[in-house]
């Protein structure tokens, strides 16, 4: 797999990487063509399924001496490992989690977008469709995010800072010690994911045999669904808690994902509490008893 299809702006300055992950080869030269107009210093890395761009993120193999990128476009929708698990995988890396994520998608699927945002990407563009359209979405990348955008430097991160080594974000061992604000996070993160941890071992527990137990198969539907609905709900409020704990300034932009999910745990629990008023799946004790 060859990621060095690539191709340099100007000489002058530092330069700009940015890696573009699509299997859509004609859609990536359409790009490359258009970016030629850039005036910052640019190079273009290609990388043509997700395997290839994690090889590439990481250094593996023979892109050892390659650049870690400043923006990195990614393709939601691809063969073999698609966008999302690509994002997901970046997010959760804690050297990687810095570098700004465009997915590209040639729909606005309200599912991809809600689940790319849900996943930190830092934008969601439909993918051009014309020439024009192109060559404005190739000048707001050049104004934006190459003039005005502060990007960090993976190589002068901040030594205080934590690391978010897995996906719940807890990065330190209980055993090595925290001051500061950074000891008072991790005092009440560790706890939180040690209760997440048990509480999900119960539930789970419950929710099997609770599914075991019922009787119809559209309950089991309807209890699966709300179940699903509040384990969502659950992550997104400890996602939000957990950003806060580390400072981050956009930590409000979870509040409308809050919202949507509690919004479909809510019509997932009037669907599950008429279903069983109607069709008498449980006696009258347990109905009252799912009110509260």
């Amino acid at each position: 797999m060859d990621l060095r299809a690539d191709c340099m702006g100007p000489s002058q300055g530092k330069t700009f990487h940015i890696l573009v992950v699509d299997d859509d080869r004609i859609g990536a030269h359409v790009l490359q063509e258009v970016m030629q107009n850039l005036k910052r210093p640019y190079r273009l890395h290609f990388a043509w399924d997700g395997d290839g761009a994690l090889d590439f993120l990481n250094r593996r193999g023979p892109y050892q001496a390659e650049p870690r990128p400043d923006l990195i476009l990614l393709d939601v929708n691809m063969v073999r490992v698609d966008g999302l698990e690509v994002l997901a995988t970046i997010k959760r890396d804690p050297e990687l989690c810095v570098i700004p994520v465009i997915m590209l998608s040639t729909s606005a699927s309200p599912r991809d977008v809600w689940m790319s945002y849900q996943s930190h990407a830092n934008a969601y563009v439909q993918k051009p469709t014309s020439l024009d359209r192109s060559e404005k979405f190739v000048q707001v990348i050049e104004s934006f995010w190459m003039d005005f955008a502060i990007l960090p430097a993976v190589s002068e991160r901040p030594a205080h800072l934590p690391h978010l080594s897995d996906s719940s974000g807890l990065g330190k061992s209980r055993s090595e010690p925290r001051s500061g604000a950074g000891g008072l996070g991790n005092s009440i993160a560790f706890p939180l994911a040690e209760a997440r941890s048990h509480a999900t071992e119960t539930n789970e527990s419950l929710f099997s045999t609770t599914l075991s137990n019922s009787g119809c198969r559209e309950h089991r539907r309807l209890l699966q669904e709300l179940g699903m609905a509040v384990r969502e709900l659950i992550e997104l409020h400890e996602q939000q808690f957990l950003a806060i704990l580390e400072g981050d300034s956009e930590c409000h932009r979870f509040d409308l994902l809050i919202h949507m999910a509690n919004e479909r745990k809510q019509s997932g629990k009037y669907a599950y509490l008429r279903h069983v008023e109607s069709h008498g799946c449980l006696n009258a004790d347990a109905i009252d008893q799912s009110r509260t």
